[in-house]
C-alpha cells in the first residue's frame, strides 16, 4: 500500500478526543488497582475481581506510551521553530509543576507536624524523605527498597520517570534526524529490556527493574517510535499498523500463557511481555490518532465520562494514591458494620475512594491548575515554516486515510 507522504512539520496539530479517552482508561485502571487491591478478598468473586484489576498496573505503561507518542509528535512538529526549547519546557512546567510542587508544599510545609502525627505517624516518615520528591528522584530511592516504602506518595515514582524523559528528549529530537531518532528509540527499548532482565536476575528483591528510568524507557521510546513513524516519507500505513496490532496482541497472549504454564524463563518472559504490551498500546494509539476504522473502540473512547477522566487524569493520578493509602490506613469500618455483605461494603469503599479522588482532581484543576494552564498561550507551539505539500490520501476498504499530523492530540 502506498504511504501517506504528507510532512507533519507543515501541518498544525489538531485535538483527538480518542486520546483523551485513552488517558481516562489508563487512570481508571490504575485507580481500580489501588483501591480494590487495598481490600482483602474474602470470597471467589472478590478474588476474581482483584485478579482482574491487578492488570491496572498496565495503566502506567499506557501513560508512558501515550506520553512518548504525544511529546515526540509535538517536538517533531515544532522542530526548527523559534522558541523550540523555551516553549516546550515552559508549557510542560506550567502543566506539571504547579500541582506536583503544590501537593509537596502542602504536605511538607503548610500542614504542621502535630496534625500529620495525629492523622498518621507515617506521614512524618514521608516528610523525612522529602528531598527525593522535591528533586524528582522518588524512583531512584524506591529502586533500592524491597517495597513501595514511601507512605502516601510512592506512586510519584512514575512522575519522576516522565520528568526525566521531558528533560532530555527535546535535545534528542532537535539533534537527530527522523530516521536516526527512530533507530535510537529501538536501541533504547532493547537496552531497557536488557536492564530489566539484569536487575531482576541479580537483585530480584529490590525494585530497580520496576522504577529506574533506564528500565522503563521502552514504553516511552515505543510511543515515540510510532509518533516518528507516522511523519515524513515511508510513514507506517494503516494495513501495516493493523498487522502490528495483531502481532503484538498475539505476542502478549502467547507470553502470558507461557508464564502460566511454564516454570522456565520467568524473568525474560515477564520483561518481554512488558515490552509487547507497550508495542500493543503504541500501535493502538497510532491507529486511534489516524482516525481509521475501529468504530466501536473509537465510540467508547469518545464517551463523555471517559474523556472527562482523561481531562482530569493528572490530578486523579496524584490524588488517588494519597486517598487510597489513607483509606488503607484508616479503613471505613462503618461500611462493613452497617452492611452485612462484605462485597457490597467493599464496592461502597471503592466508590467512595474514587469519588473523593475525582472531587479533589476537579476542584484542583478548575480552581488552581487552570490558572497556570492559561499562561501556556504565551508559549504556543509554532511549527517550523515549510512549503505546504499536496497531501496524498490513501483509500483502503472504503476508509479514507489521513496523515498523522492532521490528527495528533496536543497535551
Amino acid at each position: 500500500m502506498p504511504s501517506n507522504v504528507t510532512s507533519a512539520r507543515t501541518l498544525r496539530m489538531a485535538h483527538v478526543p480518542e486520546l483523551d479517552g485513552i488517558r481516562g482508561v489508563a487512570v481508571a485502571g490504575v485507580m481500580l488497582m489501588h483501591f480494590v487491591g487495598a481490600i482483602p478478598a474474602t470470597n471467589l468473586l472478590e478474588r476474581i475481581v482483584t485478579k482482574m484489576v491487578s492488570y491496572g498496573n498496565w495503566g502506567v505503561d499506557l501513560f508512558f506510551v501515550l506520553s512518548g507518542f504525544l511529546i515526540t509528535g509535538i517536538l517533531v512538529d515544532s522542530k526548527g521553530s523559534s522558541g523550540y526549547l523555551r516553549n516546550f519546557y515552559m508549557r510542560r512546567s506550567l502543566r506539571i509543576f504547579p500541582l506536583y510542587y503544590g501537593v509537596l508544599f502542602l504536605l511538607f510545609v503548610v500542614i504542621p507536624d502535630s496534625a500529620l502525627r495525629a492523622f498518621d505517624p507515617q506521614l512524618l516518615e514521608m516528610k523525612h524523605l522529602q528531598g527525593w520528591m522535591w528533586s524528582y528522584l522518588t524512583n531512584f530511592y524506591l529502586g533500592s527498597e524491597t517495597s513501595w516504602s514511601i507512605p502516601y506518595i510512592s506512586h510519584f515514582w512514575s512522575l519522576a520517570i516522565e520528568e526525566h524523559f521531558y528533560l532530555v528528549w527535546p535535545f534528542v529530537i532537535m539533534l537527530l534526524s527522523r530516521e536516526s531518532a527512530m533507530r535510537l528509540c529501538v536501541l533504547l527499548a532493547f537496552v531497557s529490556f536488557g536492564l530489566r532482565i539484569a536487575f531482576e536476575s541479580t537483585a530480584p528483591d529490590l525494585l530497580y527493574a520496576q522504577t529506574l528510568t533506564s528500565c522503563r524507557l521502552d514504553a516511552l521510546c515505543i510511543g515515540s517510535w510510532f509518533a516518528l513513524s507516522g511523519r515524513g516519507e515511508n510513514a507506517l500505513d494503516m494495513s501495516g499498523a493493523r498487522r502490528w496490532l495483531g502481532f503484538a496482541a498475539a505476542g502478549v497472549v502467547a507470553l502470558s500463557l507461557w508464564h502460566i504454564f511454564s516454570n522456565s524463563g520467568e524473568v525474560v518472559v515477564l520483561s518481554l511481555k512488558n515490552s509487547a504490551v507497550a508495542v500493543l498500546f503504541g500501535v493502538f494509539i497510532y491507529l486511534m490518532a489516524q482516525n481509521s476504522g475501529f468504530a466501536l473502540a473509537r465510540a467508547g473512547l469518545k464517551a463523555g465520562w471517559i474523556r472527562n477522566l482523561g481531562k482530569y487524569s493528572y490530578g486523579l493520578y496524584v490524588y488517588h494514591g494519597i486517598v487510597s493509602y489513607a483509606i488503607f490506613r484508616h479503613p471505613p469500618v462503618l461500611f462493613y458494620q452497617m452492611i452485612g455483605s462484605h462485597t457490597v461494603a467493599a464496592l461502597l469503599q471503592v466508590t467512595f475512594g474514587i469519588a473523593v479522588s475525582l472531587a479533589l482532581a476537579v476542584l484542583s484543576y478548575e480552581l488552581y491548575e487552570s490558572r497556570f494552564l492559561r499562561l501556556k498561550r504565551f508559549f504556543d507551539h509554532a511549527p517550523a515554516a515549510a512549503p505546504v505539500p499536496q497531501p496524498v490520501h490513501v483509500v483502503s476498504s472504503g476508509v479514507q486515510e489521513h496523515s498523522l499530523a492532521e490528527l495528533v492530540s496536543r497535551p
